[in-house]
């Protein structure tokens, strides 16, 4: 049977069919697919350049020929391609850089083609389809066609019979450009309805606002007529609501499209249209609005002023389907993989995942640093947040990491809300697993997001780092994790506003691979008006290097709060290899209403610190370090020897009382390496600290101790003494802050010694001034800052004790110092001084090295006997006693005799001996009679001199001597309180010439804390207003220029001796023969009393001590002189000599006489 091939049924007859007509549309449907509309790929057997215009406007129609929009493959894939493009140019301007739009003129091209002789015939060809198919494809009405153009391939481009189209060898996969969320070019076939809200609106729109749309993309039209009754309800409604029915005509509808496209669109960049109707593009604004809607947007606490917030994404949400989250404009899909490409960029140019949306945008790599630092230790929990650290397994040890958190948490969050939790959990945790060989820790950060109530749990995962190499695994998505052995110690560790300085240790242990590896900080805060975080200024002083003596130090000041602290470990080219976060526990500060009173004696050889609370009495400054708020805070928790004697060395101890307190020694300890000539500050606690630990154990390698600390104009003394009155300060506002008092009522007295220019008085009154002002943070006035001579205050004290018997007599108050004596004179009931007075003669005549500039402490007789005496002690067990033989050597090895009997003095008081009598020095000069006679005639000379200046100024004797200061030790060596009243009583008798009436005579003092008294008594006169009007009183008179308070008698019958008198040969004779007389008196004196047999002297020392103690006195009176004025060159003839003279002669006597030679 036969067959006829035709396209279609119609055809009947034999051989070849004459077409007498084009094919007409009914023909063309009629045409059977012989795949069955299974077949993506377009026809291609199409006689026109302008057949894709043709597919695309055909495949328009017969789509919009079935209610569901359902057609051939082909079809589908074509609209939904033209669609794909329409949607770029929807979203041009977010696609700026990733497209580019070439722009075709119809006239323009031709007459460039056609002008051009090897490119005529196709400047023909197509001028001649354009005129042959016009009608079709509209091309009478085409000006000019737009091209998108991704790199060097066209993608689409603009189409006057549809207005979109794609490029015919569209493909899935090809162009990685995002139309939509979730969507990339070409991949997936979806009608219009299935698109982004906003675009199918545009749509309507523009066809409803520009109505000849509806007859020249007829085809188009029939499409969204179609598809608008597929629409949601809600989407319908709002489309008749702002733009009116899409079958309609009527200009209100026109009107109002109109003014929904330009109310809601922009018009695209550069005049891109179709058939002379602009195309409208998604305004950024409204794109940015729509993104801030979305659910992962972040909820911080702080906002940044003037910044997006961004968005916080991460892979495998796995939110669940009942509960999602909502991405941009649909919900997340976890077939959404994030990049390392994709956030290399900084957040402020990344592109949205799956989007074609630049907005900044957050993921793991943001908040956790590519590598974690793990500490050697377990840390302080109660000061320092640990991170929520949870141990995953029994193996895992105790130590403890930094927080590998970024800045960018800091960016948007608080400390506090780090240390929070959201939703019951903790914002950020840290589990540390180990199985066998296999350690690992997981950082876990959870970021509260808009979606109410959830947040988005980023995770980051840190192995053990393989030598040094610490940058992040891309391939297996992990950081590493690197030990380094370091500390910081954080002073004082209590948070509030008054608080206005903060001082830092940091300690640098990190050797071996580490060694050329140095770490630094950086502190910041919230600014209290932005809110913004910022860094703190310091000030940083390098002590220990870690080249000299394997452990580095540096050291911080801050003088502001600070929330949290960023360690960055760099190596050698100063590249950052890791870092990590430091959060400080603060406690809550709560401000108490007490005052605070504090007193400071600073004197040449000891200084000491009192404090008076108010309604309490004196006692020595304390400061402790067992609760939260403490003196000082250590990364490491309890005790960690290799830490704590750094720590201690050069900058406190955890405590301030018992072990290391006050008195102390008044020495500084600074690194050798220091200039303290030409350094512009010396820092207290960064170049230079106070060594609490000075005699009782090592100061440490590296380390000077500079001791004789006093008020100097020299710039170097000034600038160490300054630093040492820091840190007193610091000490004591820590004090105040800790203990809950009002830092606003805080008071303190310091004094000054007789012998002080009034010059110099107010320079350190200035200085004291600046110190408290900065510490304390207001500026002092004279209620505030209290100055008073050091020589009354003993008075004040023994005034209120039971021992005073002075109200109705005259008392005289001795304070012997190191360096200095001072000597005050009360008559019976007085408020006031009737004298003082103050001299050269104190306890360094006996432990110094005289008149020399030269140290002798190795060839000193006295100490050579006890330096071996100790030293056989410390050598018996060497295990127990062995850190203070190491301190004994390096004090011997300077010579100076005064430092190494004050160590002597001290060993008693050091917890290793535990107060065994057999360490104490002072027992041991107490019971050596060969010397014994040494301390009867320093004594002796003492109360003759007072005894002496109180007649020759017609005072009654005094019923008592009060003795305080550091040096009044010296009595303990002479002998018993009954042997002191004796030996006093018997000198004031013989110098008044009359005996004492019954109630006789008695010596004051305070055995055990002689050093103490000066605080005290200062600090119990100005409890009260009277007390202070006192001492306000007594100031004046001494800054005034007719002072007859201060008083220095000569002991020769001039009065008051000048410059000029020390050339004069017969005033230097008659001070050595009243040395002499005083000598003569004092061997008188022995002999009656029977010293061997009272004092146990040593006979034959006694005899010794009468053939030396007048020998080459007046050598030694001019040698003093000499020594003490050195430095004096600009003094005149006729000044006045402000010192004692006669001292100067027993002065040489006692050191070079008596102590060489007994």
């Amino acid at each position: 049977m036969s067959k006829i091939l035709s396209y279609n049924k119609k055809v009947t007859g034999e051989g070849w069919i004459p077409l007498a007509n084009q094919y007409s549309a009914d023909e063309i449907n009629m045409i059977e697919d012989p795949n069955g509309g299974l077949s993506e790929q377009p026809r291609t057997a199409i006689p026109s350049p302008f057949a894709q215009m043709d597919l695309v406007k055909n495949a328009f129609r017969r789509l919009a020929m079935d209610p569901r929009l359902n057609g051939e493959l082909m079809d589908e894939k074509l609209v939904g391609n033209a669609l794909d493009v329409a949607q770029l140019f929807f979203n041009l301007p977010e696609l700026s850089t990733t497209l580019h739009v070439v722009e075709w003129s119809k006239a323009s091209a031709l007459q460039a083609l056609q002008a051009d002789p090897r490119h005529r015939l196709l400047g023909d060809t197509i001028a001649m389809f354009l005129e042959q198919d016009k009608e079709a494809f509209n091309f009478d009405r085409m000006d000019r066609l737009y091209f998108l153009v991704h790199g060097n391939q066209v993608i689409g481009s603009t189409s006057p019979v549809t207005l979109f189209m794609a490029t015919p060898n569209a493909q899935p996969g090809q162009v990685p450009i995002p139309v939509e969320q979730n969507v990339n070019l070409f991949d997936l076939t979806r009608p219009l309805y299935m698109r982004e809200p906003k675009f199918v609106k545009c749509l309507y729109a523009l066809f409803t606002a520009y109505p000849e749309l509806k007859n020249l993309c007829g085809e188009v039209n029939a499409y969204l007529i179609t598809c608008f009754g597929i629409l949601s309800p809600a989407m319908q409604r709002e489309i008749l609501t702002d733009i009116g029915t899409p079958t309609a005509m009527d200009l209100g509808s026109q009107d109002r499209a109109l003014q929904f496209l330009t109310t809601h669109f922009s018009q695209a960049d550069g005049g891109v249209q179709a058939l002379g109707v602009p195309f409208y593009c998604a305004r950024p604004t409204d794109i940015q609005e729509a993104i801030q809607q979305s659910d992962f947007l972040i909820e911080p606490s702080i906002q940044p002023e003037g910044e997006r917030l961004p968005l916080v994404l991460q892979n495998h949400l796995n939110a669940p389907q009942t509960d999602p989250f909502r991405y941009i404009t649909a919900d997340w899909d976890d077939l959404i993989t994030i990049k390392p490409a994709d956030y290399a960029p900084e957040p402020e140019k990344r592109i949205l995942p799956a989007t074609s949306h630049q907005y900044p945008w957050l993921t793991a790599a943001d908040f956790f640093q590519p590598a974690l630092i793990k500490l050697d230790y377990t840390m302080d929990r109660d000061c320092f947040f640990d991170g929520n650290l949870s141990i995953g397994s029994r193996e895992t040890d105790s130590n403890d990491f930094l927080l590998p958190l970024s800045a960018t948490f800091f960016k948007y969050f608080t400390v506090q809300d780090l240390m929070g939790t959201i939703a019951g959990r903790p914002r950020f945790e840290l589990i540390h697993t180990q199985n066998g060989q296999q350690e690992a820790v997981k950082a876990i950060l959870r970021v509260p997001v808009k979606k109410a109530g959830h947040y988005v749990t980023l995770e980051r995962t840190y192995v053990p780092a393989v030598g040094m190499d610490m940058r992040y695994d891309t391939d297996n998505d992990r950081g590493h994790f690197l030990t380094v052995p370091f500390s910081l110690s954080v002073f004082p560790f209590v948070r509030t506003q008054d608080l206005k300085q903060y001082n830092v240790q940091l300690i640098d242990r990190a050797l071996g691979a580490l060694e050329n590896y140095h770490l630094q900080l950086v502190f910041h805060r919230r600014d209290a008006d932005t809110l913004a975080d910022r860094q703190v200024e310091t000030v940083r002083r390098s002590r220990s290097l870690k080249s000299e003596k394997r452990v580095g130090a540096d050291y911080y000041r801050l003088m502001e709060l600070f929330d949290y602290v960023s360690v960055s470990l760099t190596d050698e080219r100063q590249a950052v290899a890791c870092e990590g976060v430091v959060c400080p526990r603060w406690p809550v500060y709560v401000e108490g209403h007490d005052a605070f009173t504090f007193a400071v004696d600073f004197g040449t050889t000891n200084t000491h610190v009192e404090c008076m609370r108010q309604g309490q009495l004196p006692e020595p400054l304390t400061v402790s370090s067992d609760a939260k708020e403490r003196l000082l805070a250590t990364l490491y928790n309890g005790e960690h020897i290799l830490y704590d004697v750094i720590m201690k060395q050069e900058f406190l101890p955890k405590n301030i009382g018992v072990d290391y307190g006050f008195p102390q020694r008044t020495v500084l300890s600074e690194t050798e390496r220091l200039d303290a000539e030409n350094v512009d500050e010396i820092v207290a606690l960064g170049d230079a600290n106070i060594p609490f630990t000075y005699e009782k154990e090592s100061i440490g390698y590296g380390n000077r101790v500079v001791p004789n600390l006093k008020w100097s104009t020299e710039i170097a003394t000034s600038k160490r003494v300054r630093a040492y009155l820091m840190e007193l300060a610091l000490l004591m506002r820590s004090k105040v802050l800790l203990e809950n008092g009002d830092i606003r009522k805080t008071r303190l007295v310091w004094f000054y010694p007789l012998a002080m220019k009034v010059g110099n008085v107010r320079k350190m009154g200035d200085m004291w001034r600046k110190t408290f002002q900065e510490v304390f943070g207001f500026e002092p006035d004279d209620h505030n800052l209290i100055q008073m001579p050091e020589s009354v205050a003993p008075y004040y004290f023994y005034r209120g004790s039971s021992q005073f018997r002075g109200s109705a007599s005259t008392v005289a108050s001795i304070d012997i110092g190191g360096g200095s004596s001072d000597v005050a004179v009360f008559e019976s009931n007085a408020q006031q001084p009737t004298i003082l007075t103050s001299f050269r003669f104190a306890a360094n005549v006996l432990f110094g090295d005289g008149f020399s500039e030269v140290p002798h402490g190795d060839t000193n007789p006295m100490l050579v006997k006890y330096v071996d005496y100790f030293r056989r002690l410390f050598d018996a067990d060497d295990d127990r006693y062995g850190e203070l033989n190491g301190i004994l050597e390096d004090i011997t090895a300077k010579r100076k005799s005064e430092d190494i009997n004050a160590f002597l003095f001290s060993v008693i008081g050091n917890k290793a001996v535990g107060g065994n009598d057999v360490f104490s020095y002072n027992l041991r000069l107490n019971e050596d009679g060969r010397l014994k006679i040494v301390f009867l005639y320093f004594y002796a000379t003492l109360i003759y001199y007072v005894a002496r200046m109180m007649r020759h100024r017609h005072f009654d004797k005094p019923r008592s001597v009060m003795f305080s200061g550091t040096g009044s030790k010296v009595l303990d060596i002479v002998g018993s309180k009954r042997d002191l009243d004796l030996i006093s009583q018997a000198i004031f008798e013989r110098v008044y010439g009359e005996p004492y009436d019954a109630d006789g005579f008695s010596v004051v003092m305070e055995r055990k804390e002689p050093k103490q008294i000066t605080c005290r008594g200062a600090l119990m006169q100005v409890r009260d207003a009277s007390g202070c009007v006192s001492v306000d009183q007594l100031n004046k008179l001494m800054d005034g220029i007719d002072n007859h308070v201060k008083y220095n008698y000569s002991a020769i019958a001039k009065e008051c001796l000048t410059y000029a008198d020390m050339d004069d040969p017969q005033v230097r004779q008659q001070i050595v023969e009243a040395v002499r007389e005083f000598n003569d008196f004092f061997c008188q004196l022995c002999d009656d009393l029977h010293v061997v047999d009272r004092f146990l002297v040593d006979n034959q020392s006694l005899v010794k001590f009468k053939q030396l103690v007048n020998k080459d006195l007046e050598h030694h009176l001019l040698n003093g002189w000499n020594f003490v004025n050195k430095d004096e060159t600009d003094r005149n003839a006729s000044d006045k000599i402000e010192d004692t003279v006669f001292f100067y002669p027993i002065i040489g006597s006692i050191r070079d006489n008596l102590i060489e030679n007994l």
